[in-house]
């Protein structure tokens, strides 16, 4: 008997050391590392480019969107998301802003200093001038699931006084409904990941952060203050204008890791060691 009451626990740890489970894990608040995207390092034409630039080992390119295009229903009129040019922000002395949108409305095609913004039409303050404005977006493409942390300013409207950037994380049905150009804002983010938050500045710097975003995507807009992306409380629209120098990531563990399960399978293994030691003295 006594060798049994020894074997017992010898057999059950044997079974805890070699057992391990593969896990689906759908929590992508699961993180593994953050990065920091300084647009300034890379050329205008890598981050434009179908294959982007690397951070990391996570490819990453840009694109611009906005809606500038009609539809055949009069209500939504100039609502229709088409593509825009992005690009980077230099002036005449080559001072670099950060990235700015540039959209098929042709809206300050002549300025060196256009941002992404969502401007009154024509700068006009009325009825006109609000439906008719343009909410301009950059899409930040990676090549695999991440969150959005931050994103950095080089410029923003007003010196910062109420200014708002709205952002939303989207998937790959969502970017096919982007990329027909025949969608609204509306229809595009529904069902995604999205907010409005307000931007700040801190040490010199304008920046917007604590996204609180916990659900990654490997597509991800970010663009003028728009409500229908989410609101920020007490915030005006039709004033936002900024241009993007960074962004902030971070890599979302992959949805299928194998984990160990040791103490778990230490109950299991012990309560099996249980019932064959009481099995054995009834014998």
């Amino acid at each position: 008997m006594r060798n049994l009451r020894s074997l017992i626990p010898l057999s059950s740890l044997l079974i805890i050391q070699s057992f391990t489970v593969n896990a689906t894990s759908h929590d992508t608040s699961l993180k593994e590392s953050s990065y920091e995207l300084v647009l300034k390092k890379y050329s205008q034409s890598a981050l434009l480019s179908h294959s982007g630039v690397t951070v990391n080992d996570i490819n990453v390119s840009l694109s611009g969107w906005s809606d500038t295009g009609d539809s055949l229903d009069p209500e939504s009129k100039d609502m229709i998301v088409k593509s825009a040019n992005a690009y980077k922000v230099v002036d005449k002395y080559g001072y670099y802003y950060g990235y700015g949108v540039l959209n098929q409305d042709g809206e300050g095609s002549t300025s060196p200093n256009h941002s992404a913004d969502n401007y009154f039409y024509n700068g006009e303050d009325n009825a006109d001038g609000r439906k008719y404005a343009d909410f301009d977006f950059i899409l930040f493409s990676f090549d695999e699931k991440v969150t959005l942390d931050a994103v950095g300013f080089g410029w923003v409207n007003k010196q910062g006084y109420d200014q708002q950037v709205s952002i939303a994380g989207i998937n790959d049905n969502q970017l096919f409904s982007l990329k027909s150009q025949n969608s609204t804002w509306t229809e595009i983010i529904d069902g995604a990941v999205s907010n409005s938050f307000n931007i700040t500045k801190k040490n010199g710097n304008y920046q917007s952060s604590d996204f609180g975003f916990t659900e990654g995507a490997k597509y991800w807009l970010v663009g003028a203050y728009n409500a229908v992306f989410g609101t920020v409380n007490g915030a005006s629209m039709y004033n936002d204008g900024l241009k993007i120098t960074s962004i902030n990531f971070t890599k979302a563990l992959n949805e299928n890791t194998e984990v160990s399960e040791p103490g778990a399978l230490a109950l299991m293994s012990l309560g099996l060691g249980l019932v064959l030691y009481r099995r054995k003295r009834r014998v």
